[in-house]
């Protein structure tokens, strides 16, 4: 046997309890979503004191399908005073980012993996401008945000276009959370956690990759009972998922939820999030019209 086919294999009885999940999760989730929210990105917010508001779904894509602003959008943007995003996207996040992502002591993510699993991932990240030496010393939590995307190109977000726009129109621009808030929930973890997702990555990354043309087509039909069944997927551990999405989707939740409100109670405020902070019974939607804010769809 060569070494070449010994290490296939080893990648392959390394990932096959990974991989194996993915080939039995082709079912249709959308039968357990019962939010009333099915559809739209884009949603007017009369506060009780009948001031206008309003709140947009987004997706964190270079994609010019997803980059460019939909005319409704740029309207209801160009009409408030204030874009509050989830995290402006200046060089301080990147420098919180870089600052965060890596081991402080002698911890060395090649240490951590399997050694087929760690030699595809230095295959794989390769494309993402980071080196073998450096990949060592990152945290798994900062391996999987990267490689769970599509490679990065030289083109401006959604994210930045928004961004753009207000600052062109003189808009005042503020952020929900701060870089450090974002990354403490994914470096809170727990490190069996943040391994089992990011060997989850590794195995499956071609697969994942495919995948962002199906969640990029669900977003521009604007379908969030969509959104909530291709998050709803099977996983390889259903608690090791739970205990990520409490941290980095509900328990930020509530907190962009307390801020919003803020804001929200002079109106003429655009709040933009990723569009999974929209959905469900605990997303941004349904907690704010229990609270009695009227929504409106208008994109």
């Amino acid at each position: 046997m060569s070494s070449l086919s010994y290490a296939e294999y080893s990648l392959s009885e390394a990932c096959s309890d990974f991989r194996s999940v993915i080939e039995d999760s082709e079912q249709d989730v959308r039968q357990n979503h019962t939010g009333h929210f099915k559809s739209g990105l884009l949603w007017k917010i009369e506060n009780p004191a009948g001031k206008i508001n309003y709140l947009f779904g987004t997706m964190h894509s270079q994609d010019i399908a997803i980059s460019a602003i939909p005319a409704q959008v740029r309207k209801a943007l160009l009409e408030s005073k204030l874009l509050l995003m989830e995290t402006i996207p200046d060089q301080s996040a990147n420098q919180t980012f870089l600052k965060m992502m890596t081991f402080k002591g002698d911890q060395q993510l090649d240490y951590l993996l399997e050694n087929a699993i760690f030699n595809e991932l230095n295959i794989q990240i390769q494309d993402y401008g980071v080196s073998q030496e450096q990949v060592k010393f990152m945290k798994p939590w900062a391996v999987f945000s990267l490689i769970g995307r599509p490679i990065p190109i030289r083109a401006p977000t959604l994210e930045d276009n928004l961004l753009q726009l207000a600052l062109q129109h003189q808009l005042g621009v503020k952020s929900l959370e701060t870089m450090s808030e974002i990354l403490t929930a994914l470096d809170g973890l727990a490190m069996d956690d943040q391994l089992i997702i990011l060997k989850d990555t590794v195995c499956n990354h071609k697969q994942i990759i495919r995948d962002t043309q199906n969640l990029m087509d669900i977003y521009l039909a604007r379908d969030l009972e969509g959104l909530v069944a291709y998050n709803n997927q099977a996983h390889y551990d259903e608690d090791v998922f739970e205990r990520f999405m409490q941290r980095i989707l509900y328990d930020r939740n509530s907190r962009m939820l307390n801020r919003i409100e803020k804001e929200f109670s002079g109106g003429n405020v655009f709040v933009a999030v990723g569009a999974s902070h929209l959905t469900e019974e605990k997303g941004l939607l349904n907690q704010l019209q229990i609270k009695g804010y009227r929504l409106i769809p208008v994109y």
